[in-house]
């Protein structure tokens, strides 16, 4: 309780301190100037913009518990992290389980 009044007490006297301070001018406002400019702007596709939108696809061989091994193609966008694909080709696999743990 003594801490709780003692943070009360230094914020109330750094509060008056700040509103005594607020009696000093201000310094005068700059004048700021803006040049505007006619830029020739083009707007179409980009060389290397092609670069950036391609897929990529990875294969993986997952066994059922009956000694199947199921190849799973994966396709994702450019800079998709390995375990998010195989996140998805196990997802695929796991969902195609019977009872037996079998694929089918």
């Amino acid at each position: 309780m003594k801490k709780l009044i003692f943070a009360i007490a230094c914020l109330a006297i750094g509060f008056t301190a700040n509103a005594a301070d607020s009696k000093t001018s201000t310094p005068a406002e700059k004048k700021v100037e803006v040049k505007t400019t006619t830029a020739n702007i083009k707007v179409g596709a980009n060389k290397f913009e092609k670069k950036d939108f391609y897929r990529i696809q990875r294969m993986f061989t997952i066994n059922d518990l009956c000694g199947n091994h199921v190849n799973v193609w994966v396709s994702a966008p450019n800079g998709t992290s390995f375990i998010t694909m195989y996140d998805a080709a196990l997802d695929h696999v796991v969902g195609c389980l019977n009872s037996n743990g079998c694929y089918q």
